[in-house]
């Protein structure tokens, strides 16, 4: 059966790095980038989406450098926040959502709280929102087993940290872009032998 690895890329209020995962303010997310993938670990469809923001008009220079997302980026191929969480649903349909968030609180479900938050911004309520799951803590209990010593490590670090980061270079994109990102993932699950 058929499951999706996402990945949000957000923009927020001065705060987000200098206070830490509680100085996270007013996130609004800027691109959406999703891979179908089946119990083979094979990409059967792909998704990426630009989101053009309404609270932070302009994007920083950290953030274009840190992740490849420029102003002309987001004004050219840019979609409104409520058309891009529908295509993302459409995109989901009914497989299970994996995101990959580095966090020590069990209740956390990744990428899937970014989208409420947005959701919640732009007033949209969803009776029926696809099923989050935070592969973060899969990724950490691997690590443990194979004795590998890291403290945090963000999903497009994760190639990079096994070796792999060659196989991504023919997307030519930064890490901590979404779409690089999902298939960073994507290449950790194949690596550490991940099973549904």
């Amino acid at each position: 059966m058929n499951f999706v690895i996402f990945d949000t890329e957000y923009v927020a209020d001065k705060g987000l790095f200098e206070e830490g995962f509680e100085g996270w303010k007013n996130r609004e997310i800027i691109q959406i980038a999703a891979l179908k993938v089946n119990d083979s670990l094979e990409v059967v469809d792909s998704l990426n989406l630009y989101v053009k923001p309404t609270k932070h008009k302009n994007i920083s220079p950290y953030f274009s450098q840190l992740t490849g997302i420029t102003d002309d980026i987001i004004n050219q191929q840019g979609i409104d926040f409520p058309q891009a969480y529908e295509e993302f649903k459409s995109f989901v349909m009914n497989c299970d959502c994996y995101s990959h968030a580095w966090s020590f609180n069990d209740i956390n479900d990744g990428d899937g709280e970014v989208l409420r938050e947005t959701m919640s911004y732009y007033g949209i309520n969803d009776d029926n929102p696809p099923s989050y799951h935070n592969i973060a803590y899969w990724f950490r209990e691997q690590y443990q087993k194979k004795h590998i010593n890291i403290s945090k490590q963000s999903s497009g670090e994760i190639a990079q940290l096994l070796g792999q980061e060659k196989e991504l270079e023919r997307l030519n994109l930064n890490p901590h872009n979404a779409l690089y990102d999902v298939y960073s993932i994507l290449i950790g699950l194949k690596c550490l032998g991940f099973k549904r």
